[in-house]
């Protein structure tokens, strides 16, 4: 889940390399816990979590920022991200967690530091202290657009599927590939049907113990009705246990 960057921390203004040199280690100064709010999309949800990170890491250290970094012979800035998007998924409300070495330093400051340095198609549009732990998330919810010239004629189609019974496809994952019933986490979708697409909305487990990718549902459509339309898929919110958002 965290992602520490490669790179040597910039002299922090307005203090002197001693007082810089405590800084670095949460003994020497108050260390400020930051949470950064952002959005991925347009053609940067193609590009991988690894260069997420990297080009975040940049943009923060051209920043200017106040910026922790962690210590020993390679000093990286520290970065803890919440689970990491699929390549190819955009996401709304994604958030990474950093350190600042100045502990009254205005957060209202951090986005207009960070933004300009950034492609257009990430953005942090909101920056706060964190509330809850980034592995107490359990649950993201996940829009699905598919193409479809006969919409309703689809819906039915994925209606007819999951109400049939088991709807095995073949899940990947680190310890190999393995079957999967996706019924039981894909059965209360909600579709809508729309002029040339359809719409599904879920909500899927999303943990570091294990995660559904909604991704299967494509497999399914594939393997099961033969079928393999277009789509965008959008994570729209993390959530934890309860079902509330992650703050």
């Amino acid at each position: 889940m965290s992602g520490p960057i490669r790179g040597l921390p910039p002299p922090t203004a307005g203090k002197s390399v001693q007082t810089a040199a405590l800084c670095a280690t949460k003994e020497g100064c108050a260390l400020k816990n930051v949470r950064m709010w952002f959005k991925k999309g347009g053609a940067a949800k193609y590009i991988s979590h690894l260069d997420l990170t990297h080009c975040m890491g940049r943009a923060l250290k051209l920043s200017g920022l106040p910026i922790w970094y962690t210590q020993g012979f390679n000093p990286r800035i520290y970065m803890a991200y919440a689970m990491p998007l699929s390549l190819g998924v955009s996401g709304e409300r994604e958030c990474v967690d950093i350190r600042l070495t100045e502990e009254d330093f205005p957060l209202a400051d951090v986005a207009g530091r960070v933004n300009p340095r950034l492609p257009d198609s990430i953005s942090v549009w909101g920056v706060t202290e964190p509330l809850n732990k980034l592995d107490a998330i359990a649950f993201a919810d996940y829009e699905l657009r598919l193409e479809a010239g006969d919409s309703a004629g689809l819906k039915s189609q994925i209606e007819g599927l999951f109400a049939q019974g088991p709807v095995i496809v073949m899940k990947h994952g680190k310890k190999g590939d393995k079957e999967l019933d996706i019924a039981p986490y894909f059965s209360d979708m909600a579709l809508n049907a729309g002029p040339g697409y359809l719409e599904a909305a879920l909500r899927l487990p999303c943990s570091v113990s294990g995660s559904i990718n909604p991704s299967l549902l494509l497999d399914a459509l594939k393997s099961c009705l033969g079928l393999a339309p277009y789509a965008e898929i959008h994570r729209k919110r993390l959530l934890l246990e309860d079902f509330s958002e992650i703050a």
